[in-house]
């Protein structure tokens, strides 16, 4: 895997592949920094939500919390 950071200055960007890439399927992704610092913010709020759930699940989800709640 070839990972490298780029700021063209115009439309075009030319990559040199090893000898090995040739005559494969290559994929090649391009987006800025700023929409991958975003994405990783994004998932950063997710992992959170769920991180979060499961510990108020193990104060929440018992008998007496049942029971404390059962009259509303």
């Amino acid at each position: 895997m070839i990972r490298t950071v780029v700021k063209p200055s115009n439309r075009n960007i030319s990559i040199n592949l090893p000898e090995e890439f040739v005559g494969k399927q290559v994929e090649v992704i391009a987006f800025t920094i700023e929409e991958a610092d975003s994405a990783t913010e994004s998932m950063d709020n997710i992992t959170t939500h769920f991180a979060t759930e499961a510990v108020l699940a193990k104060s929440w989800l018992t008998t007496a919390e049942d029971e404390a709640w059962q009259d509303l």
